[in-house]
């Protein structure tokens, strides 16, 4: 792909609103200070959970390189935009034939999730997608593969790949489980396991690539940061006037909620071109509905260990 003030409302989600629901007051939880270690290089993913305040599982990013929807009711599959990874689609391509990079026209998939475009517009057998990998850690080139969506139904996604010049050529079967929000297909490890159970975590570490629509010499780039759980409703408001410990829960309902998978993103840091330092923006308060519609403060207070070492978020957060 190329590419809300509402008073006194709940949103479930974007653009749907429902009838106010009443929040039962209790105490707030106590506020805690979290680090997460991505390493100074982003090579981790790291999925977390809210509720339980801790880091359910990690992996590195390099680990897996297409992501199919575990779901019966849809059928989407995503690239690995953690490794910078573009894929150009043909149309009415005999898969065997030959294949002219120079040609191609990359696209990528919105970093606001799925329901906002993905680079996998058609599933017809007749469309051939070239994916370029991306990036290793090191910065090294991963290559390129060639895939052909054979069929899909409500339990398995049907593909062939094979690289450029017809070699490797596989034809694999893909099940749902709908335990999860994606099935993850590494061209090196086949299925591997990455996403915890849907309903555990609420916010995932990570890089990602983000789109600026009007940027024709730098359409995308490669940014380290958070995107949440949007499609199990995690829901994220964002204040940059009142401070973190002004905002309570007798003050969500005036709060403006979006599932935008990329709502915390990476702009709660600041890069600094000149002494190639991070500075973080700590008067950001995110406001974060989890998985189990319980409401938390979060903020970002350094993005350095303690040996210096960039990549590792911390921030503070509090139930509310």
């Amino acid at each position: 792909m190329k590419r809300i003030n509402f008073v006194y409302i709940f949103l479930l989600c974007v653009s749907c609103e429902q009838n106010e629901i009443p929040i039962a007051q209790h105490p707030m939880g106590v506020s805690e200070t979290i680090q997460i270690n991505m390493g100074s290089n982003y090579s981790q993913q790291i999925f977390y959970s809210m509720k339980d305040n801790i880091s359910l599982a990690n992996n590195t990013k390099t680990d897996w390189d297409l992501a199919f929807s575990s779901s019966i009711n849809t059928s989407k599959i995503i690239i690995n935009s953690s490794t910078f990874s573009q894929i150009s689609e043909l149309e009415n391509h005999v898969f065997e034939d030959p294949v002219a990079l120079t040609e191609l026209i990359w696209q990528w998939d919105s970093p606001k999730g799925i329901y906002n475009g993905t680079a996998f517009n058609s599933m017809q057998s007749s469309t051939t997608y070239i994916l370029d990998r991306g990036y290793n850690i090191d910065g090294t080139a991963r290559g390129y593969r060639k895939i052909r969506i054979d069929s899909i139904n409500n339990t398995s996604y049907f593909i062939t790949y094979a690289k450029l010049d017809n070699t490797d050529l596989y034809n694999v079967e893909i099940k749902k489980d709908g335990l999860s929000n994606f099935q993850y297909f590494s061209f090196n490890d086949n299925i591997v396991i990455i996403e915890p159970d849907k309903e555990e975590w609420d916010l995932v570490f990570t890089q990602y690539t983000h789109l600026f629509p009007d940027n024709i010499e730098t359409p995308a780039y490669l940014v380290t940061g958070v995107l949440t759980n949007y499609l199990n409703n995690v829901m994220v408001a964002k204040d940059t006037t009142n401070s973190f410990e002004q905002i309570g829960l007798d003050m969500i309902n005036i709060y403006d909620f979006s599932n935008h998978q990329d709502e915390i993103g990476y702009k709660w840091k600041v890069f600094d071109f000149e002494t190639q330092t991070y500075t973080v923006q700590t008067e950001i308060t995110y406001i974060i509905k989890d998985v189990s519609n319980r409401y938390f403060k979060l903020h970002f207070i350094d993005f350095y260990d303690e040996y210096g070492e960039k990549g590792s978020p911390k921030f503070e957060v509090q139930e509310l």
